[in-house]
């Protein structure tokens, strides 16, 4: 199989953030949007998480997670942040934040890059979605478990997890 194209993943260079217990609005998008411009789209959690250990916050506590919501939902309603809900096997219905992918007004829907420094539960489904829908134009007859190696491969992993055939099932049952 060739090489498919991809971007490389760029994280955010991290600094200290205003604390996430306590930001303000202004706090929290001057922030957030700092960490999309490198890292978006990506889910919202994983920007809540990001910002939270930017700030000296290791684990986010549901009721700072709210306020990290809070304060997303304020800059989509002012265009500063453009937020599209996904189906994701491991959200726990439509309003859990792992299923929110956010990104800067001027980014693309989606960016297909290599794993980065991001754990295979952060890559947004679109993002898998695009990545399946490009190995299967180069065999539009591969099988689900030859899809499964050939996503392993494009992002250098080596074992087909739980989560990753969880994962790639729900891509493979909503997109195609």
């Amino acid at each position: 199989m060739t090489q498919l194209p991809h971007t490389p993943f760029t994280p955010w260079t991290s600094r200290p953030t205003a604390d996430v217990r306590r930001a303000s609005q202004a706090q929290y998008m001057h922030g957030m949007t700092e960490i999309l411009a490198a890292e978006g789209p990506m889910q919202a959690l994983s920007l809540f998480q990001i910002y939270g250990k930017a700030s000296g916050v290791m684990k986010l506590a549901a009721p700072v997670r709210k306020l990290c919501e809070r304060a997303l939902l304020a800059g989509v309603k002012v265009g500063e942040i453009v937020l599209e809900k996904e189906e994701d096997s491991e959200i726990d219905g439509p309003d859990d934040s792992v299923g929110w992918i956010v990104r800067l007004p001027d980014q693309p829907r989606v960016v297909v890059r290599d794993l980065g420094n991001r754990g295979f539960a952060d890559i947004p489904m679109s993002e898998l979605a695009a990545l399946v829908l490009e190995i299967r134009t180069q065999d539009e007859f591969m099988g689900r478990e030859d899809i499964y190696r050939a996503v392993l491969d494009h992002y250098g992993l080596q074992k087909l997890t739980a989560l990753v055939r969880r994962r790639l099932d729900k891509v493979l049952q909503v997109y195609f």
